[in-house]
């Protein structure tokens, strides 16, 4: 797993991290930056994910199919996605490629034209996207949930924008957004597969090597002064109950970060847990329940999602209050802590197989930690969480003061925000 981590930090302020695997047939390219939703004040609220789908249309050298060709045309895959903290540009293809990958993701990223025409056709795209989720009420709820719980604050943006900040962002809006936020020192470019770091870098300083800039964008941090609602509720024309619990949380360089990840594995997140064998399969009140978490800079969020039968969603919201309640009034035992730690180091070594795989672990942690985390790490920390950590990390967690709760219900559901807050009365 990662048996050796390459780093180099460019004259300009770019760092390149690469992990070779010599039997791979495939490399993979990611282009990270720091510039997510939480970078863009509210007027820019979706210029992110606008930038990203924007980077995919064309450069002085190359139309948009011809960036498509470069990378599908030789068997692989080019794609990215926009985070709260991070936008991440990427493509994995045979590994003879890995200088045309570069090349193509630089140009993409450095040099897009964000031409008038297709700005206003994207415009209209990412509205439908926008559209699109709110017909999902496991989407809705879950954004829901964040505008509620840092309210007024980046975190509680949608990361698509909404159409009034879409509408008014124009051509110039994009590029100078782009040149605060796109630069070298806020750049990483992370390599997996059958490479050497030697090629990589000089891959990168060739293709990326002459660009400047500044230091990227700053965020503001979220404090006691950013207030949080304990309840948002909506109502649609929909079958189900869905609910999502959130609790505010702390950050990724917490000491608790273990504890909180071996919590999530006992409670939510496989057929195993908790909440899945006490909520669906003795009671059979749902047909999914999941918990999981998110920790940013400084500050973070559990959270417990799932879909309930409307007739029986009160009864629902109460067993998971009880369950979150029992974890963090007893200690777990010894044969369900093992379960849980065998899981989640099975799973995380798994994870890490595959180049893409790998090149995302390597791009995510440089860019959240300024240095690779190295697996021995995390499968140390997570051996060496006990049951007492587990318990007063739950104990700290499920603060009915940290708690919002988000739903999106049938239209003809009676409970009342009161009546739902008070399903939850066990926290």
């Amino acid at each position: 797993m990662l048996e050796q981590v390459g780093i180099t930090v460019l004259k300009n302020g770019a760092t390149v991290v690469s992990t070779p695997e010599a039997d791979a047939e495939s490399v993979a390219v990611g282009v990270w930056v720091a510039a997510g939703g939480r970078h863009e004040r509210a007027s820019l609220s979706g210029a992110s994910h606008f930038l990203e789908h924007m980077l995919f249309k064309g450069t002085p050298t190359r139309s948009a199919l011809e960036i498509s060709r470069a990378i599908e045309g030789r068997g692989g895959y080019l794609n990215a996605f926009t985070q709260e903290e991070s936008t991440c540009y990427y493509a994995r293809l045979p590994h003879e490629y890995l200088g045309q990958a570069v090349e193509v993701l630089a140009d993409m990223y450095a040099n897009a034209l964000l031409k008038e025409e297709d700005l206003e056709r994207e415009r209209d795209v990412i509205l439908e996207e926008i559209k699109m989720y709110h017909d999902l009420p496991q989407h809705l709820v879950q954004e829901r949930l964040q505008a509620s719980m840092f309210m007024g604050h980046a975190l509680g943006q949608p990361l698509s924008g909404d159409e009034r900040t879409l509408r008014a962002m124009g051509r110039e809006t994009l590029l100078r957004y782009r040149a605060r936020a796109y630069t070298p020192a806020a750049t990483v470019f992370a390599f997996a597969g059958r490479l050497s770091h030697e090629t990589c870098v000089a891959c990168v300083e060739r293709a990326y090597g002459a660009t400047g800039g500044g230091r990227g964008l700053g965020f503001a941090r979220v404090d006691a002064a950013v207030r949080q609602e304990r309840i948002a509720l909506v109502r649609r024309e929909i079958g189900q109950v869905h609910a999502v619990v959130g609790f505010r949380a702390f950050g990724r360089h917490d000491d608790r970060r273990y504890a909180v990840r071996v919590l999530n594995g006992l409670l939510g997140e496989n057929m195993s847990s908790r909440l899945f064998q006490s909520v669906r399969e003795r009671r059979g009140l749902c047909y999914s329940i999941q918990s999981s978490y998110q920790l940013f800079e400084e500050t973070g969020l559990f959270t417990v999602s799932g879909g309930f039968d409307s007739q029986r969603a009160e009864a629902a919201l109460r067993l998971t209050a009880q369950e979150l309640r029992r974890v963090a009034d007893r200690k777990v035992g010894a044969a369900e802590l093992r379960r849980t730690k065998e899981y989640l180091l099975g799973s995380f070594r798994l994870g890490l197989e595959g180049t893409g795989n790998q090149m995302m672990f390597l791009g995510e942690s440089y860019l959240n930690y300024g240095r690779v985390i190295r697996p021995e790490e995390t499968i140390a920390g997570i051996c060496a969480v006990t049951a007492e950590d587990v318990q007063r990390v739950a104990d700290d967690l499920f603060d009915p003061a940290r708690l919002t709760v988000s739903l999106v219900v049938p239209t003809a559901q009676p409970q009342d925000e009161e009546a739902w807050l008070a399903a939850l009365g066990a926290l």
